[in-house]
């Protein structure tokens, strides 16, 4: 009972005191307003511009086949299931995350393309049997899923996008049925904001009002929206252009809403500047980390199945507001270093854990890397597999990435799906063109330096006088490793993309006041 209630001092004490006074809120079923009521007339609504470029990536696409949707199968996260859309909206077979994503309505956009593509109005008529279906089977009342405020956010967005594509040929009746649905989620999400939360879940909150704002042309939500969404990417925007809660998979996410946002306002002639100037410094981040690569780093919450592709983000940027990438190899204030040697990229994480007020998709990874041969993973991070599970805590521990732990203690108390208690703090000691050296003080205030070199080889050196030392590397392929301490193999799980789980031989060494490692390149 004592530890269990040292977990919640050491939680809750980092967190703003406005989270925990909307949890409270949140328990007594009180609102948490945009702070003005939306407006009661559907009348105005009109199609607001979307992009294309990322509603129709390729590799987006390709998780949602549509012949698969013709024939009632949804797949997400590798798991599929037979659903005949008007009867209940939620498998209990199913992971908490899968049936968030059955609420997305991300498929949408396979069914368009397919019709655009084929002509065949069977698909049309199949994305119309899903939304009804939804608005059927979901009354506001009944809550669950559908109705929490994250999966309206995205709902709403994409029936938006839907909604741009298709509205002309949609009869009058289907129109304001969809219509009317999307302002009574308008609505109720305008009164259930994730302040309680925070961080990415308030963004996309934010993200969702201001474009149904311009949808139902609602100047006084727009203006109230806008300005609190600006508010909110000041603070969750690092000034290296890095999402601050650090993984770069929800940096795509966040990056994608402001990009959304952008466009939409700028189709409106009402172009904001501070909007737009988060556009080059989140495109750089985002090209700098995962140009050249097969997936997207795994470093935190992270997989190569959710965010939309590079590649699509970056035609965005360029067909709307000709904006291109340019690379970097040093993200201080989130703590990415990349260095790269021949067609080898190392990429280092030398940061926090995240936001210590919203730590909830932070892993034991500080002081970790990866590392790519031409775009393939060689040594690899485990990732992250899915929140509400079993594997949940092992896939967020230290000996999941390839870092370090002092007097077998995990770097950071991790409990719960997204909670962290006690936590690690990391300091950059110094950076060359080759070479990093940081030092981390972790949960119990032990200390430890590690000190990476990429030069002919890779090194990498633990230290902490008088203190064992234990370290993880995680192989995906066959490569010459030799140690400095006793080291011996385990079998590991990676996971590449949520939901998916792959084999892997990982190396655990240990020593007293010194370890090492040297990988061959």
């Amino acid at each position: 009972m004592l530890a269990k209630l040292g977990l919640y001092a050491n939680t809750v004490k980092s967190m703003k005191p406005s989270q925990v006074y909307f949890r409270v809120r949140k328990m007594l079923k009180l609102d948490c307003s945009i702070g003005c009521k939306v407006t009661s007339n559907v009348s105005k609504a009109a199609p607001i511009a979307t992009v294309d470029e990322l509603d129709y990536d390729p590799v987006f696409l390709e998780r949602f086949p549509a012949e698969g949707l013709i024939n009632d199968t949804v797949t997400f996260l590798h798991s599929s299931k037979e659903f005949h859309w008007n009867e209940r909206w939620h498998f209990d077979d199913k992971s908490a995350l899968w049936n968030f994503n059955l609420h997305y309505f991300e498929f949408l956009f396979s069914l368009v393309d397919a019709y655009r593509k084929t002509g065949d109005k069977k698909f049309l008529e199949k994305s119309i049997e899903t939304i009804r279906g939804w608005i059927n089977q979901n009354p506001k009342g009944d809550g669950g899923e559908g109705w929490s405020p994250y999966t309206i956010d995205l709902r709403l967005t994409n029936w938006l996008g839907y909604y741009a594509a298709v509205h002309t040929e949609l009869d009058d009746d289907f129109q304001s049925l969809f219509i009317n649905s999307i302002h009574e989620q308008y609505e109720f999400l305008s009164r259930h904001l994730e302040k309680n939360i925070l961080g990415n879940h308030y963004f996309e909150d934010l993200k969702a009002i201001v474009l149904c704002a311009l949808f139902f042309s609602d100047e006084p939500v727009l203006h109230t929206a806008l300005k609190a969404f600006k508010a909110e990417c000041k603070e969750e925007i690092l000034p290296d252009g890095m999402h601050f809660e650090l993984s770069p998979m929800y940096h795509k996410l966040i990056f994608e809403g402001v990009v959304r946002v952008a466009v939409a306002l700028k189709d409106k002639r009402l172009d904001d500047c501070e909007v737009n100037g988060y556009l080059q410094p989140m495109l750089d981040a985002a090209w700098s980390l995962e140009e050249g690569l097969d997936r997207i780093p795994l470093f935190n919450d992270a997989g190569n199945n959710v965010a939309k592709s590079l590649q699509a983000l970056v035609s965005a940027c360029r067909g709307h507001f000709d904006i291109t990438p340019e690379y970097k190899s040093c993200f201080a204030e989130s703590g990415f270093y990349i260095f790269k040697r021949n067609d080898w990229k190392l990429i280092v994480d030398a940061g926090q854990p995240g936001p210590a007020y919203i730590p909830g998709h932070a892993h034991c990874d500080a002081m970790s890397f990866e590392l790519f041969k031409a775009g393939k993973p060689v040594v690899v991070n485990c990732g992250t597999y899915a929140y509400q599970c079993k594997e949940r805590s092992f896939f967020r521990s230290t000996a999941a990435h390839n870092t370090v732990m002092v007097n077998d203690t995990e770097q950071s108390q991790c409990w719960g799906a997204f909670r962290m208690a006690k936590r690690s703090k990391v300091n950059v000691v110094s950076v060359s063109e080759n070479s990093i050296v940081i030092e981390l003080i972790d949960q119990r205030g032990q200390a430890v330096k590690r000190t990476i070199q990429f030069e002919k080889t890779l090194k990498v050196t633990d230290e902490s006088s008088g203190n064992k030392l234990t370290a993880f590397v995680h192989p995906i392929r066959e490569i010459n490793m030799t140690y400095e301490g006793n080291a011996k193999t385990t079998s590991q799980r990676y996971a590449p993309e949520y939901g998916e789980l792959v084999s892997l031989e990982a190396v655990r060494y240990e020593g007293n006041g010194k370890i090492s490692v040297e990988i061959c390149t």
